[in-house]
């Protein structure tokens, strides 16, 4: 298993290197989506596995029309949006799919379209809105992906008090305070090597926010797959499990540096304040 991943990683890792940093934004775009589309098919898989019949091909195809809304300038969000809430539901009232399951089946689907296309959205959004959109995208990713690495080791030789046993028994307080830790100094090395643009105390307070927010974002996703009893989303990436699995906790907080970089470096750049 660890092989595995170690080949995957060492496989992929340049090429997302490639596309984040020197790719045209429309291969960006493109790859974002087919992560989105393979991401969702495996959220809709955990409803499968309770049992509901969902729309798979209509959500894919919604949550498409909500992305292409984060790229093209001329479709709104809401757009996206309003497709989503009202398509979803009154593809159930023209069904003859059993009525005590409608409103499960259609709360799961308009949940999983909306998640992942108005997150993985926000991701577009992050690279292509900004003159330093691939410095941010690299620093989400390694901010967050070191983070969990550090969560992980120190959690493993550390760990003592259960973060959440309900939901994941493995995860410790101390991994969480070992991989906060890390993606600081991530933020840090980050700042000091190729993102000056990126205020220091703003990369350490980002690097807090967008470790504890990828945390939460892992654990509502392994709180949907206990529901749905699965073990992984995917086992399309050897080692990883599935495209929910690796890029959940990515999509969870691409919003979130969205609105700092946007709300609150800028705010404070425009006053002169905590810009050194």
């Amino acid at each position: 298993m660890r092989f595995a991943r170690e080949i995957t990683a060492a496989i992929a890792t340049p090429i997302a290197v490639w596309i984040v940093g020197w790719g045209h934004e429309y291969v960006f775009d493109a790859a974002v989506a087919l992560i989105a589309i393979l991401a969702l098919h495996e959220f809709l898989s955990l409803g499968i596995a309770k049992g509901y019949d969902l729309p798979i091909i209509l959500c894919i195809v919604i949550m498409l029309v909500i992305m292409a809304a984060f790229i093209l300038q001329d479709l709104s969000v809401e757009l996206g949006m309003f497709t989503a809430l009202l398509i979803i539901p009154a593809s159930y009232v023209f069904s003859r799919k059993p009525l005590e399951e409608a409103l499960p089946s259609s709360a799961i689907a308009v949940l999983a379209t909306t998640y992942v296309g108005m997150l993985g959205g926000s991701l577009i959004r992050l690279r292509n809105d900004f003159p330093v959109g691939s410095k941010l995208i690299f620093f989400l990713l390694l901010v967050v992906w070191l983070g969990d690495t550090g969560a992980y080791y120190v959690g493993k030789n550390l760990g003592k008090h259960k973060l959440s046993p309900r939901i994941s028994p493995k995860k410790t307080i101390e991994g969480l305070a070992g991989g906060m830790t890390a993606s600081i100094i991530t933020a840090v090395v980050i700042h000091f090597t190729f993102f000056k643009e990126f205020p220091l105390l703003h990369a350490i307070i980002a690097g807090v926010i967008l470790s504890f927010a990828g945390v939460i974002g892992d654990l509502a996703e392994s709180m949907w797959k206990r529901s749905a009893d699965v073990k992984d989303s995917g086992t399309l990436i050897p080692g990883h499990g599935g495209f929910l699995d690796r890029f959940d906790s990515i999509f969870f907080t691409a919003p979130i540096l969205y609105c700092y970089w946007t709300l609150i470096v800028h705010g404070f750049r425009s006053l002169n304040i905590m810009s050194a």
